[in-house]
């Protein structure tokens, strides 16, 4: 059961990048800003 040349398993690796993306992304919805940069916005129609 034990890990291979890891102190960490993956599976605890894959859940902190996502905490701490979802933190990240509702940080930025709550300070009212855009997950999309201003200067993507204008671009952003045709893409």
């Amino acid at each position: 059961m034990a890990e291979k040349n890891s102190g960490v398993p993956f599976w605890w690796v894959v859940v902190f990048l996502l905490l701490a993306l979802g933190a990240g992304a509702a940080t930025v919805f709550a300070v009212g800003g855009s997950l999309l940069p201003a200067t993507v916005g204008p671009v952003a129609p045709l893409l």
